[in-house]
């Protein structure tokens, strides 16, 4: 068998030099609640070494003692797969997933310790403007067009671009905690306003210099 030993609200398995520590401080003559106390472990830890080594004499694990694994590695690779058919698919829909199509019964936890096994993590996806088929037809027909245009072409050109910085009326959301009993918590909000709130930047770009 292993013997855990309990500690922070949960169980970790004891190393061997630790299991030979309590047998040593055994044979000098220390209690059992002495050495739970010296190795910062527990006492009905240190009861089952001890026990086990007054019994058996032997303090080591048995060969396929550890705790059998729940799922397959066929199975792993059949979540790793469903994620990459369709990248947008949450944890919840893995496990419907899990539960409909694998017969297992497993957490969102257990989907997403799967996920990095295989080292896919999650992230934000990135915003791109949708296109038409016209607009990528004239994209293309600029780009033949100005193909051979040589650097003294180039340098009469002015290229200018803006963007707008939204200051007050922010898109992102603000996770926030506050106590139930706080009888003011609806009262302080986000502030927002109707009109204004960003700050519009408009530059350009020449051949000799930026814009100021």
């Amino acid at each position: 068998c292993i013997v855990f030993c309990k500690k922070d609200n949960g169980k970790k398995a004891v190393s061997i030099d630790t299991k030979k520590g309590m047998i040593l401080l055994r044979d000098t003559g220390m209690c059992q609640h002495e050495i739970s106390r010296k190795l910062n472990v527990s006492r009905t830890c240190a009861r089952q070494t001890i026990r086990k080594f007054t019994e058996l004499h032997t303090i080591a694990t048995k060969t396929g003692a550890e705790r059998p694994f729940k799922m397959t590695r066929s199975q792993k690779r059949a979540i790793k797969l469903q994620q990459l058919r369709d990248d947008t698919l949450s944890l919840n829909d893995l496990v419907r997933y899990a539960q409909a199509s694998l017969n297992l019964n497993i957490s969102r936890q257990t989907v997403s310790r799967i996920l990095r096994e295989f080292d896919l993590v999650s992230y934000v996806a990135p915003r791109k403007p949708q296109i038409t088929h016209e607009q990528r037809r004239c994209r293309i027909f600029w780009c033949y067009k100005h193909l051979s245009w040589t650097e003294t072409d180039w340098s009469n050109v002015i290229f200018s671009d803006e963007a707008n910085f939204e200051i007050v009326n922010r898109n992102n959301r603000i996770y926030i905690r506050r106590f139930r009993n706080n009888l003011k918590r609806h009262e302080q909000f986000q502030p927002r306003v109707h009109r204004g709130g960003g700050l519009g930047i408009w530059s350009y770009i020449t051949y000799n210099d930026l814009g100021r």
